[in-house]
């Protein structure tokens, strides 16, 4: 009866995939179809060991995780995408137009990237990197918090809220240099509820790393309060 229902209503509103806009059928469980899913940018093959960067001429560690192995705030960083072609497109769209549905599709291949790394085993607790409250509120939603909660059923790693916050209203990191983003981010993160995460390891989430500034900083606030390890995990990779 319920199929029924659901192709009757398709044909008055049909599911299409949120990429290319081709019809899909009324009990699809996604919104990207297979053809737009198989030209993502996926992350495969050689990759820095530390921060996940792909390494297209081989070796352990890329140039910067080699030249300061210890400025890295976090243990281990891992992205789903590199951050280009179409889902970049929809990555934005998720991010700036109220596709929160996408969070279910965006989730699934993070959990799988999670199951390919060891800290899938680890993770005690998921935290996402919270959002600026300015733009929380004028977006409506925290789309890396999205991607937590959606990780989180998935991968039964349960989410710690209300620890990880923003004391500072910073410029728009895009905007800025390599140097102006770690500058602006700096000492821009505070944690409450300690006693929840002493000697725990943390995955980190956020959607897109560049520089990895504003992870760096969370990373630096979280480990400052007792966590022992931090395993950083994101959608794409600029």
């Amino acid at each position: 009866m319920k199929k029924v229902f659901l192709k009757i209503v398709n044909l008055f509103y049909p599911i299409t995939c949120s990429s290319c806009g081709k019809d899909l059928i009324s009990t699809s469980q996604t919104r990207i179809c297979s053809m737009c899913k198989s030209s993502f940018s996926f992350i495969n093959g050689h990759i820095c060991q530390i921060c996940g960067k792909s390494l297209s001429s081989g070796g352990e560690f890329c140039y910067e995780c080699k030249k300061n192995p210890k400025g890295r705030m976090f243990d281990k960083m891992r992205s789903v995408y590199e951050y280009k072609g179409s889902v970049r497109k929809l990555i934005l769209k998720f991010k700036y137009s109220n596709r929160t549905f996408l969070a279910k599709d965006f989730a699934l291949d993070m959990y799988e990237t999670t199951k390919n790394n060891d800290f899938y085993q680890e993770s005690d607790f998921i935290i996402s990197v919270p959002l600026n409250i300015i733009r929380k509120i004028k977006r409506g939603y925290n789309q890396s918090e999205l991607l937590a909660d959606e990780l989180s059923v998935k991968a039964n790693i349960p989410v710690l809220k209300n620890v990880l916050f923003r004391k500072k209203i910073t410029k728009p990191q895009f905007k800025l240099s390599r140097a102006e983003r770690f500058e602006n981010i700096k000492n821009s993160f505070f944690v409450k509820n300690k006693e929840s995460i002493i000697g725990k390891n943390i995955l980190l989430i956020d959607d897109i790393v560049t520089t990895a500034s504003t992870l760096s900083a969370c990373s630096s606030a979280l480990k400052s309060c007792g966590v022992d390890k931090i395993f950083i995990l994101t959608l794409a990779k600029d």
